[in-house]
């Protein structure tokens, strides 16, 4: 039989909402028993993220952030500096047995990505893993953008990087984001940096418009999406809310965490060890009941 996963699709929010919400979900299954979920959602305005280790201050030009209005927020995944803007964003939590995947983190993540491949494929667009591409080199030096790095299991298109994708793991949880660009922006995210040397890179990376040479609707790529990963994990899945846990969750990671000075600037996560009276003993079944 196979396995049933929750979908949830937020459509666009803002980027403390999106960043709250993963991690709402990730805590919901760590703790309160919430099913397998597919997230997939989109950005309300320009954002940008910042992986888990990097320095804002170092790496971002703030000043220009700010005259731009140009919101920036850490994740909780490593990685480089991301621009989301015109995108389809997907997140994913689950337990290897979810998937039936192995424990070590690389061989996961390849798995997990290997459903993108099919996604693109159902495209029309050739796609594969960088370490596939005979022209490969991984990046000889680590840049403070995502889409300027090529890793081994990055994936690309006739040699140019598409999306990105990182993984956090958390007591045995998995838990995996990405984004698809479907176009670029005429403002890239090199143009946030500190130092404004140009950094080619980022020019090597493509997007769906790019290949395609015409635009695909948001709902048609979700559909495409979707079918793409029930077919290459062999799950059955069905659109679900939040529970009130999650719920609950969510709410005080957005205003506590993303939106707070501490987290952004200095990694300090005042949620980390919280256990509000509400959220205790709340958990939700697949079809996303609660029991107290």
């Amino acid at each position: 039989m196979s396995a049933r996963w929750r979908i949830i699709d937020t459509g666009a929010l803002d980027p403390f909402a999106n960043m709250a919400l993963d991690e709402a979900l990730l805590r919901g299954y760590e703790r309160y028993n919430s099913p397998p979920t597919l997230r997939i959602y989109g950005w309300k305005y320009p954002s940008l993220t910042f992986g888990f280790s990097q320095d804002p201050a170092r790496d971002l030009d703030i000043e220009f952030c700010r005259k731009r209005s140009m919101p920036f927020v850490r994740r909780i995944t490593g990685g480089g500096i991301i621009l989301h803007a015109s995108e389809l964003t997907y997140s994913l939590v689950c337990s290897k047995e979810d998937l039936g995947i192995p424990s070590r983190v690389v061989s996961s993540y390849k798995i997990i990505c290997s459903f993108l491949i099919s996604f693109y494929k159902e495209l029309g667009i050739e796609a594969e893993f960088a370490c596939d591409d005979p022209e490969h080199k991984t990046s000889g030096e680590l840049s403070a953008l995502c889409f300027a790095a090529k890793e081994k299991y990055d994936i690309v298109s006739n040699g140019r990087k598409i999306g990105g994708n990182a993984q956090k793991r958390s007591r045995g949880v998995i838990f995996q984001h990405g984004s698809i660009p479907f176009r670029f922006e005429t403002e890239t995210a090199s143009s946030f940096l500190r130092s404004k040397a140009p950094d080619t890179g980022e020019y090597e990376a493509t997007c769906l418009e790019d290949i395609l040479g015409q635009y695909v609707s948001a709902p048609e790529l979700s559909r495409t999406f979707i079918k793409a990963f029930e077919g290459s994990f062999n799950v059955e899945t069905e659109a679900l809310r939040l529970s009130e846990a999650e719920e609950a969750i969510y709410r005080d990671l957005k205003a506590l965490k993303y939106e707070s000075v501490d987290w952004n600037y200095n990694r300090v996560d005042i949620t980390e060890h919280k256990d509000r009276v509400e959220w205790k003993e709340v958990s939700c079944g697949l079809g996303g009941s609660i029991r107290r």
